[in-house]
């Protein structure tokens, strides 16, 4: 550090002192300009490492006005009569001060290297916490403490750009505005006289957030523990990501054993009740009432059949137990058993089709069969009663791409990619008609079976489209 004015001044006049107490002692034992040239030139330097230059030349001009008034003939008088002595003088006073610089630049170098080494240890240490920060906590409040603490400053703050959010320790409670604004111009910046610097959190080429430091620091360090946060933040997102996908994965194949079971346990049972209630009905010796009531029985018994069939095929294809049975295929025909299944149910006829439907492709009939179910059925569920599904097919370069349009339904953007997840529904189509969430996510794993790709684009006075493209 540098040394203050005053402590320099004192030094200076200290140095001072002596030279003039040096020089009255002289008059009662005599001191050879031999031996007090080396006293004046020791103090002189002595003065530099301790107070700095400017003070070590202070010294050196009263050292070399001393040796001239009391050491110099004649004596008590600021006049040379040899110009031997005016040489030495002269010498005297160059030596020292070249003496004193060079001292004051080896203590500079001193204190850079001291201070190198503390920053490096702090550094150190700093990483060394940072990997036992607690992830479940908030651990942009704990990299405030941390950075506060091992670098000694008075403040921290930092700015997350990810979740918006502001955290800090010491005295930067205020210093929000500054960050994001910042952030915002992708700038970082040094205020010493401030004692506050501003550094952009950047994890390779990507742009975090940013911090400040208000305290003693230098720009490398600055940059340094910049890095170093940006860093660990975005090792505990990743350390985050990983365990909630995880952890999806473990409950998701808990859920996925537990409703194969249960499919498994209540299909025989709901077989057996659609079997006798259209016994029933066959006998004819029922009244009108009894007959219905009957019908009722063996419609929602299909339907909850049906449901089963559906949580089977997604427990198979989730537990990647399926085989794809590839074959040379005539679309029309898949296309045309599809509607078969539906016909019963919905009104089919508002299906239209345009493009290439008369072609062979090879692909599993039955999981691009069920695909088709689902997409048609969802389209002639949400769309306006009335309006047609259009559907088109083409086949180029050993792909098949499929679009089916529906007018009347709209999904928002931030909810197109989550309807292909299994039981999510949208909130504008909740009530609108019966469903269970499972259909959409049933297609998008066959589609991903075959090694194709399904999505979605909504617009509100256009309607929806979904999209398939398989390799054929």
């Amino acid at each position: 550090m540098k040394a203050l004015p005053f402590r320099s001044f004192a030094w200076a006049l200290g140095g001072c002192v002596l030279v003039l107490g040096s020089g009255f002692v002289s008059l009662h034992h005599a001191l050879e300009p031999a031996v007090s040239i080396p006293l004046y030139m020791l103090l002189t330097v002595f003065v530099a490492w301790r107070a700095g230059f400017r003070a070590a030349i202070a010294v050196a001009v009263c050292a070399t006005l001393g040796l001239d008034f009391f050491f110099t003939e004649p004596r008590f008088a600021f006049s040379v009569d040899s110009e031997q002595d005016v040489f030495a003088l002269i010498a005297f006073a160059v030596v020292s001060l070249l003496i004193s610089h060079l001292s004051r630049r080896i203590r500079a170098k001193s204190d850079d290297l001291y201070r190198s080494e503390a920053q490096q240890r702090a550094l150190y240490e700093l990483s060394r916490s940072a990997l036992l920060v607690d992830w479940r906590s908030s651990v942009e409040t704990q990299l405030c403490a941390l950075i506060q603490e091992r670098l000694r400053l008075t403040g921290v703050a930092l700015w997350s750009a990810r979740e918006a959010s502001f955290t800090f320790a010491g005295d930067s409670a205020h210093a929000i505005d500054r960050l994001e604004a910042s952030f915002r111009a992708d700038r970082s910046y040094d205020l010493p006289n401030q004692s506050e610097s501003v550094r952009i959190l950047r994890f390779g080429m990507r742009p975090l957030g940013a911090i400040l430091f208000r305290g003693p620091i230098e720009q490398l360090l600055a940059d340094a523990v910049a890095t170093l946060a940006a860093t660990h933040l975005e090792r505990i997102r990743s350390l985050k990501a990983e365990v909630a996908a995880e952890s999806q994965a473990v409950s998701e194949r808990l859920r996925t054993t537990v409703l194969d079971g249960l499919a498994h346990a209540v299909k025989t049972p709901l077989t057996t009740i659609v079997v006798s209630s259209s016994g029933l009905r066959e006998i004819g010796s029922l009244t009108a009432l009894q007959s219905d009531l009957a019908y009722v029985i063996e419609n929602q018994a299909s339907y909850l059949s049906e449901l089963t069939d559906k949580l089977l095929r997604t427990a198979k294809l989730e537990s990647r137990e399926v085989v794809l049975h590839t074959q040379k295929t005539h679309l029309q025909d898949v296309i045309e058993t599809a509607i078969g299944e539906l016909r019963s149910a919905h009104d089919t006829t508002r299906l239209q089709f345009k493009g290439i439907t008369d072609t062979d492709v090879r692909l599993d009939p039955a999981l691009f069969r069920m695909v088709l179910v689902q997409l048609f059925e969802n389209a002639l569920k949400y769309s306006t009663d009335g309006t047609n599904i259009r559907v088109r097919f083409d086949v180029a370069k050993g792909s098949l791409t499929m679009s089916v349009h529906n007018e009347g339904s709209f999904i928002p953007a931030a909810e197109q990619s989550l309807v292909f997840q299994r039981y999510y529904r949208t909130e504008a189509m909740q009530h609108r008609a019966p469903g269970t969430g499972i259909g959409l996510s049933v297609a998008k794993q066959a589609v991903e079976s075959h090694g194709g790709r399904i999505w979605v684009q909504s617009d509100k006075d256009r309607g929806t489209t979904f999209y398939i493209t398989l390799p054929v």
